[in-house]
């Protein structure tokens, strides 16, 4: 009874939390565009999706603006005549929904009007989108507010790119789910196409996942998805169009689990599987092999490193590791490991890095196309940072690209995948962004919601988005991705995702269980040209 009094204290000052929007500064300012609360008066069971539309609205148009986002409860005569003025409103039409839009231009008191209409709430984001474009040519003259020049962004379109304030996450709320929409398709902001070619979803997987990866881990042509408890691996397959189940394997207690990868490091055709985690703070790594016919065979137990295996440019795939220092802090230095036939890991030369790196932060890229890679990393304020090959600071994003919990001390930032997404010879990064909303005063607990991953490209200015999912409002604790060339030039991957299940949040602090959920889509991406429309 304890436990669930103090859980639902905890559920209850979550869910009081004011949303984290602009505050009124008193005063007009330029750059700025005032918002104003959406009106609900004809949207009938639409009118959960008031907050929603408002914050998806601003980032969007704050996007291709430039300017700042300000929330007001209500408006003054006058006072914000000097500032561009949004009022939006949700009406129930037949069966979908219509989405209009009213903005005043500086000065003016006569709104320009704009409507579109949604088949529920499912199409709203696109049915938003293009209002937003229309929006875009009407009043800022843009001619598509979807289409950027990927290797100009940041320079002649600055808005676009990551080097400017995050626009999604400075207009966030701090409090509910968000618009829940379903994840049909993928938002592109520059003129690489992207198509979501399949998709499936899993059951109810009933466990806290707490990592993920996925690879055809035996060579029968079929992937295998891995998800990865503290007490247990399970191991799925995507066959038949669907998502199965195939095994699972237990793991020994105590332990507190962080990645999970996956590499053919000794060459038998057979992907090893890499367990990295903690037990009483202290590394405790497994690694094993899993095939169909033979089930789990153990490998290495009990290894006193934390292991990843790192693709490192010019010498392929390392087996990577970092030991803990003193107070439970990760020791300096990551180092390439060989294992001596006793089951000993022993370390050799130090991978290069900046000091300040951990092992599960970072990737090698690169990003120029100049033959020499970059790293690329998350700092413990969930910022992108980018590092030249001699170690020299390139590059660092706003906060708030989130993570994921990991430790009370530590908290482990969401997988970066490395990839070239149109295949022209410039590495691209995926990222999952996750909105960080625990209150102040829960200093060692960090809670997450509305994820999505995103698609950046390196432009003259840092990185600029080029695509991202819709949002999975509870968040996404792990992915992978892979892709190859096509014939025609075309790029085809698959996103893995895993992400809790619908309540998580709830069931987690008052009974300290919840379970997860799988998603993969089959990707296609196709370069529709360069540079803006005619």
């Amino acid at each position: 009874m304890a436990r669930f009094l103090s859980g639902l204290l905890v559920f209850c000052l979550l869910i009081s939390v004011s949303p984290l929007l602009a505050a009124d500064a008193g005063g007009e300012k330029d750059g700025q565009m005032v918002f104003y609360p959406t009106s609900v008066k004809k949207a009938g069971e639409y009118s959960y999706l008031r907050n929603s539309l408002r914050l998806m609205l601003a980032s969007r148009l704050t996007r291709i603006s430039g300017m700042d986002a300000v929330m007001k409860e209500s408006s003054a005569a006058g006072r914000d005549s000097a500032l561009y003025r949004i009022e939006s409103s949700l009406a129930k039409v037949g069966q979908g929904v219509e989405i209009s839009a009213e903005v005043y231009t500086p000065g003016s008191t006569e709104p320009i009007s704009f409507q579109r209409v949604a088949k529920g709430a499912a199409g709203l984001v696109n049915a938003l989108d293009d209002l937003v474009d229309e929006i875009g040519i009407s009043v800022f003259s843009l001619k598509d507010s979807r289409k950027v020049n990927r290797k100009s962004a940041g320079k002649d379109e600055p808005v676009t790119g990551f080097s400017t304030p995050h626009p999604d996450r400075a207009i966030k709320a701090s409090s509910g789910f968000g618009l829940s929409i379903s994840q049909d398709d993928f938002i592109s902001q520059t003129e690489l196409l992207v198509k979501a070619t399949e998709k499936y979803k899993s059951a109810v997987i009933p466990t806290q996942s707490k990592g993920m990866t996925a690879a055809d881990i035996n060579g029968d042509g079929l992937d295998e998805i891995l998800l990865c408890a503290n007490t247990k691996l399970y191991i799925y397959q995507l066959r038949d169009k669907k998502i199965e189940h195939l095994d699972t394997v237990s793991l020994p207690g105590g332990l507190n689990v962080h990645a999970v990868n996956v590499a053919d490091l000794n060459g038998n055709g057979t992907m090893e599987i890499y367990i990295s985690s903690t037990r009483n703070r202290e590394p405790r790594s497994y690694v094993l092999e899993w095939n169909p016919e033979t089930g789990a065979k153990w490998l290495f137990e009990n290894v006193y490193w934390y292991l990843r295996p790192l693709v490192i440019p010019g010498e392929g795939v390392v087996l990577a590791g970092q030991q803990n220092g003193l107070g439970g802090d990760l020791a300096p230095g990551i180092y390439r490991l060989s294992v001596g036939p006793e089951g000993v890991y022993t370390p050799g030369e130090m991978v290069s890095v900046p000091e300040s790196v951990n092992l599960f932060d970072f990737v090698f890229a690169d990003l120029d196309a100049d033959k020499v890679p970059e790293t690329v990393t998350i700092n413990r304020k969930e910022q992108l940072l980018v590092y030249s090959a001699d170690s020299q600071l390139l590059y660092t994003s706003p906060s708030g690209f989130g993570g994921r919990e990991l430790l009370e001390t530590y908290t482990a930032p969401i997988r970066l995948v490395v990839t070239d997404f149109d295949n022209d010879g410039y590495q691209d990064i995926l990222i999952v962004d996750n909105e960080l909303y625990s209150p102040e005063m829960m200093s060692k607990t960090r809670l997450y919601r509305n994820g999505q991953v995103r698609g950046l490209a390196w432009g003259d200015d840092g990185f600029f988005e080029m695509w991202h999912t819709n949002l999975f409002p509870d968040s996404i604790v792990d992915f992978q991705f892979y892709s190859k060339a096509a014939a025609d030039g075309s790029m085809h991957g698959r996103l893995f995702i895993v992400e809790p299940d619908k309540g998580d949040i709830v069931e987690e602090f008052l009974f300290g269980s919840g379970g997860s959920r799988l998603s993969v889509f089959g990707m296609s991406f196709v370069d529709g040209g360069s540079g803006l429309p005619e």
